[in-house]
Parts: C-alpha cells; sequence; structure tokens
C-alpha cells in the first residue's frame, strides 16, 4: 500500500514523499445526513443557492453520531491513515467563527474546516436506522454509505454502500451495526484510495487557477510587464511551477485569466502539505517582484487558487 520510489519519483523531495507513507483523512456527515437531522440549511447568495452546515449542531441533533465517527476513524488508524478529527477542528475555527459573525463575513464552514486541518481526503458519512413496519421482528436494519472525496477537487476517490445490515444482529444501534460491520467493507475503499494518493505524489495535486483584475483597476492583463504582458508572465511562471507544466487555460481576456486541470506539488521542499492557496502565494510573489503589481491572495478553500489585481 506504499508509495514506490518509481512512483514518486517527480517530486521534488523523494524521500519527503516516501516519508508521507498514507494519507491523511477527515470524516465528516454528508450533506444528506445533516439534511435529515435539520443540521442544514439552504440561503441565496447574490441568486446562487449556498448551504449552510451546522455541524456543531449536528451532535447535538444525533447522539450517536459521535461514536459512529469514532468507529470509523479506527478502523481507517487501523490501516495506517492518519486522522484530523471534525470536532477538536470545530474547537480550534469556534473563535474565529464568532468573531466573523460580529463583523458579518460570509463564511463556508466546509471550506474552513478543510483549510484548518488540510487533510488529504474527505470521508463523508450517511445512515440511517428503520424498521420494516411490515415485520414483526424488532430489530431494525441500517444501510449507511461511506464515500472518499479528493479534498482538492472534491471528486469522488472510492465509496462503499451496505444496505440492510443488522437484521439478525445482537446488535440494534447503528454505533454497533457499524462497528461490526465497516471492518469486512474499508478493504473496498483503502486500496482505491491509496492508489489514488500514489497518483497525487507522482503527477501532482490537481487545482484551479484564477487571475482577475478589479473594476477599478487601471491594470489589464494584456500590458506590458518587461519584455512580455501580464498574462504571458502567469502562464510562463505555471510551465516552470506545474508538475510537468500541466494545465489547461480556459478563459483569457484583459481582465481574467481562468485556468483547470493545475498539478502542483502536494509537498513543499520540506515535505509540509502544499495547496493552492500556497500555490498562489508564490506566484503573487512572483507577479509582484517581476511586474511591481499589488495583487491579493483570496484563495479560500484548498483546491481554487485565486488572485486578484488591484
Amino acid at each position: 500500500m506504499l508509495p514506490t520510489v518509481e512512483s514518486s519519483k517527480t517530486m521534488k523531495k523523494e524521500s519527503n514523499a516516501i516519508s508521507q507513507s498514507m494519507p491523511s483523512v477527515m470524516v465528516i456527515p454528508a450533506d444528506a445526513l445533516l439534511k435529515r437531522i435539520n443540521c442544514l440549511s439552504e440561503v441565496d447568495n447574490q441568486g446562487m443557492t449556498s448551504y449552510v452546515r451546522d455541524y456543531s449542531k449536528s451532535f447535538i441533533q444525533d447522539s450517536e453520531l459521535r461514536f459512529v465517527i469514532a468507529g470509523i476513524e479506527e478502523e481507517f488508524s487501523n490501516k495506517g491513515f492518519s486522522l484530523e478529527n471534525l470536532e477538536q477542528t470545530l474547537k480550534l475555527i469556534n473563535n474565529n467563527n464568532a468573531m466573523d459573525e460580529m463583523e458579518g463575513v460570509a463564511r463556508d464552514l466546509r471550506a474552513e474546516l478543510m483549510t484548518t486541518a488540510r487533510p488529504d481526503y474527505i470521508i463523508e458519512l450517511d445512515y440511517e436506522l428503520k424498521q420494516d413496519p411490515k415485520s414483526r421482528e424488532v430489530n431494525k436494519t441500517l444501510t449507511y454509505i461511506v464515500k472518499c472525496l479528493d479534498v482538492y477537487t472534491n471528486k469522488s476517490v472510492a465509496s462503499v454502500t451496505r444496505a440492510n445490515m443488522g437484521g439478525e444482529s445482537a446488535n440494534n444501534d447503528v454505533p454497533g451495526l457499524v462497528k461490526e460491520d465497516f471492518p469486512n467493507a474499508i478493504n473496498d475503499l483503502t486500496g482505491n484510495i491509496t492508489n489514488h494518493f500514489k497518483d497525487l505524489l507522482a503527477n501532482g495535486i490537481e487545482i484551479t487557477l484564477r487571475v482577475a483584475v478589479m473594476n477599478s483597476s487601471a491594470v489589464a492583463l494584456d500590458d506590458d510587464c518587461g519584455d512580455e504582458e501580464v498574462g504571458e508572465k502567469v502562464i510562463s511562471w505555471l510551465k516552470e511551477n506545474t508538475v510537468g507544466s500541466t494545465y489547461k487555460m480556459s478563459k483569457n481576456t484583459e481582465t481574467e485569466m481562468f485556468f483547470t486541470n493545475v498539478r502542483i506539488y502536494s509537498q513543499d521542499e520540506n515535505g509540509n502539505s502544499y495547496t493552492a492557496y500556497d500555490f498562489a502565494k508564490d506566484l503573487k510573489k512572483g507577479l509582484k517582484k517581476g511586474c511591481g503589481l499589488k495583487v491579493g491572495n483570496k484563495t479560500q478553500s484548498l483546491g481554487d487558487a485565486f488572485l486578484q489585481i488591484d
């Protein structure tokens, strides 16, 4: 399950890639579960529907959630994965939450969780315990879904669905049934996760990059910056600082450039996690040094880099 020397040879520091032998995960309740326990609400955000997730309230609304998450975490730990705990991370950002509410700052708690804990993968958990109304049996049956998502792209890496578990089991509560069944199901997840992680180590993580000019700015991306235009400087920098010069430009105007499938190293030269924010920070330095521009790093998530030229 460990990445080989060959699979990680393109890393800047190969020894660092191999020392981080297994990825880190954070187990969180899925949106469907949050909605069922009244911990997910919709808000209109300038014509776009956004979701507000109340993870702290979910532990109160569903008394079994904490124990189910602990059971899932235990099995991942037994397989060698490192863990980022949801409740502990929520406590870390609690003071920031209070400050943001006072200042009216719009927040995406899920994005904030990811940028605070920086797990490699999200493990989304959904479950429902039901009793067949037509059955005379007292025991209920459990259906649960465990899905692994790439934290940078939000794409599904692996998932397992177990239906109608526990009809004949002595355990008839969610934590007990999950603890009884999940050890048999986890192998279906871990193989796909570790293969995906080896690909990240070898070929870089995938992010998006947006470079935009404010309406009030006197700068345009086709302005000269030395022997190149500002936009050309961005492209030259990407060629030098992406894995295998891998990126796809999907928008290029005087005021905005947008790139998808941007492959960046998953770790820096010291073996620390390297995210879209770090990538944008380095590009910001390049633009300020090369063009003397005033640039703000507005990146909020792990996988979507955003620079704003003032």
